[in-house]
């Protein structure tokens, strides 16, 4: 049996005591829809470390590698060199550190389970006195930290022998964090030291090799279509996707890509219209004040009635828009109340295609936590 097949078992196990730690203490959120059991099972967590695998490149960095706002994972394999109180250099060690993270949605709670693998070492050290500790940072008054110890030091034998920490918890406490939707920023810093304990030789520190961003919030119905409070990691920027046929929405899907992709079919007419939304670069931010949602949508009115006449509702139509209403890139937010001058469109569509396509980005902000500010981004599916 290969180390690497030796490891993977004991994160397994290691993730089992996870999936069932949670569902005996998880707390369950307080919305009226049916809130899910907490937990990962070991299944889950195999997949996020293989997708994590097939994104080497991101996961290698500083801030790892985000597939959704609710895991993340890094990975990346480390090389050590020693060198003596002299500065003459004396032997190494490697070794390949993996970080999987799970938040959760319908707790504030995220759950971080670390291993240390296929270590190796110079055949001139000695397995007693060469030693590597992983250490988590936790310096917030907002969060608690707990499950495991923050850190732990062990000799290469140690490592090998039991390759997991024990997992990590941070919980934020519902009502802690800044109004109106209680929120805590959060930043877990990962480092680790290198040494050789023969009196002689420097250890290597890195005190910031891995950094993990969260979020907890307790948005309770504000948030829409989801649950009253949850956990993210806001590195992902999430995606809506729109599909063009089949979903219910053709009209309002053609109205989006049409913006994105061929802005001369839309109004209002404008050289060099370059909507948002299609790039992490240029994305949409989610507006959750009424009375600019509201007046983002009189201003795309504006330009319906201008175009199409007063009577452009005629035969159960409304008038769409986009960006969207719910975006600070909405035809009134974004350009100051002057819609003639707005990157977007605004088009009489059906008033079903309007409504269903509406609902489905209701229901994005809430399965991805979208609030005030946060960005993301817009997906055509042919």
């Amino acid at each position: 049996m290969t180390r690497h097949t030796t490891a993977r078992r004991r994160v397994r196990r290691a993730l089992a005591t996870v999936m069932t730690t949670l569902a005996v203490c998880g707390v369950l959120a307080t919305a009226p829809a049916a809130a899910s059991t907490l937990g990962v099972s070991a299944a889950q967590a195999d997949d996020l470390r293989t997708e994590c695998g097939r994104h080497s490149t991101e996961a290698a960095r500083v801030q790892g590698w985000a597939r959704s706002r609710f895991e993340q994972c890094y990975h990346s394999t480390e090389n050590v060199y020693l060198y003596d109180t002299n500065g003459n250099y004396y032997g190494k060690f490697d070794f390949e550190l993996w970080i999987l993270a799970f938040a959760y949605d319908g707790s504030r709670r995220v759950d971080y389970v670390t291993s240390v693998e296929n270590v190796h070492q110079g055949s001139n050290l000695s397995d007693e006195l060469t030693f590597l500790t992983i250490r988590f940072d936790c310096r917030s008054t907002e969060v608690t930290c707990g499950g495991g110890p923050l850190s732990r030091a062990d000799t290469i034998r140690g490592w090998y022998t039991k390759s997991t920490m024990d997992t990590i918890t941070i919980t934020s406490p519902d009502t802690t964090g800044a109004d109106p939707y209680k929120i805590v920023n959060f930043t877990e810093t990962i480092g680790f030291t290198g040494e050789y304990r023969n009196g002689n030789t420097r250890p290597l520190y890195k005190d910031t090799h891995a950094v993990n961003h969260v979020r907890f919030d307790s948005a309770n119905s504000a948030l829409g279509a989801g649950k009253f409070k949850g956990t993210v990691f806001t590195d992902h920027i999430p995606r809506f996707d729109l599909h063009l046929t089949g979903a219910g929405y053709d009209q309002e899907a053609r109205h989006v890509d049409d913006t994105l992709h061929h802005p001369e079919r839309t109004f209002p007419a404008l050289i060099g219209k370059n909507a948002p939304g299609a790039s992490v670069t240029d994305p949409l931010h989610r507006l959750m004040d009424d009375t600019k949602k509201r007046q983002n949508h009189d201003r795309a009115v504006d330009i319906c009635r201008d175009v199409w006449g007063p009577g452009y509702a005629a035969g159960d139509m409304e008038c769409d828009e986009y960006p969207f209403r719910t975006t600070y890139e909405g035809a009134s937010e974004s350009t100051g109340g002057q819609p003639g001058n707005w990157h977007g469109s605004a088009r009489p569509i059906p008033r079903a295609d309007n409504g269903n396509g509406g609902t489905e980005l209701g229901k994005f902000y809430g399965a991805n936590r979208v609030l005030d500010r946060d960005a993301f981004t817009v997906g055509i599916v042919p």
